[in-house]
């Protein structure tokens, strides 16, 4: 399921420059202290040694502006109205924020008191074998490599020949987690609009403190109704649960 939430207050939302990781706080605040909450929070879903949260969010969206202070310091104002998409395969998690965004009198964002103004089930499209997206939030993929004994982690660019075949890996294993089965006959490959890469779309998100780098954009994908309809619910790439990876489909 898909839902978009849609806030309003007196106020602009002011929120700091990276905000993936309270707009992902504010999600699981909201599902409360149920057993499922704890497990999704501290534990997630296990592939080998990858765990997987299974839901993914868009940034958010409204007009917004930078503000900088003397220290040079930034900051982003957004005015209300303003809304974001969340996403998951899971309808519990869904169906438990939804019931407990209803309830709740204000919404906290950062200490920052909002109402609740709409929450719309999104009607899902028509998944097919070829498909035009839009990123809402930006796709992440990357390596952990070693240099001697120093790990670094290596990010790709949609235009690297290796980014759709490391997407396809990634959906196979969340394909077997809530399928419990393997997909048949899977393929997948995002195609850039542009030949060269462009830069204008990469964007370096800071989660906590640790910078990840991520794409934005419109790609053609070819790949199985069933993997697009997955990718559209869980994120496509990696660190979905921290705003990663959530696209629509506008063609």
């Amino acid at each position: 399921m898909r839902i978009t939430l849609e806030f309003v207050g007196e106020k602009n939302l002011v929120l700091p420059i990276h905000y993936n990781y309270v707009v992902q706080g504010f999600l699981y605040d909201l599902m409360g202290d149920s057993d499922f909450a704890a497990f999704l929070h501290d534990e997630g879903f296990q592939y080998e040694k990858r765990k997987f949260k299974l839901f993914t969010f868009s940034r958010i969206e409204g007009e917004f502006k930078i503000l900088t202070n003397s220290k040079g310091q930034k900051k982003i104002s957004i005015k209300s109205p303003f809304k974001f998409t969340v996403a998951s395969p899971l309808d519990e998690f869904i169906f438990d924020i939804s019931k407990n965004a209803l309830k709740k009198e204000y919404c906290h964002f950062n200490g920052q008191k909002f109402i609740l103004n709409s929450l719309n089930i999104d009607n899902p499209p028509v998944f097919k074998n070829k498909a035009r997206i839009k990123f809402i939030s930006p796709v992440v993929m990357y390596t952990t490599l070693k240099d001697g004994d120093i790990k670094y982690t290596y990010y790709y660019s949609p235009w690297d020949e290796k980014f759709s075949p490391l997407l396809l890996n990634n959906l196979l294993k969340k394909y077997e987690l809530v399928y419990k089965i393997k997909a048949k006959d899977p393929y997948f490959k995002l195609y850039p609009l542009s030949e060269k890469e462009d830069r204008r779309y990469s964007k370096m998100i800071k989660y906590k403190n640790v910078y990840v780098k991520g794409w934005m954009g419109i790609y053609d994908v070819e790949t199985t109704p069933e993997l697009l309809e997955l990718a559209y619910y869980t994120g496509l790439g990696a660190k979905n649960s921290q705003g990663f990876g959530c696209f629509e489909i506008i063609g």
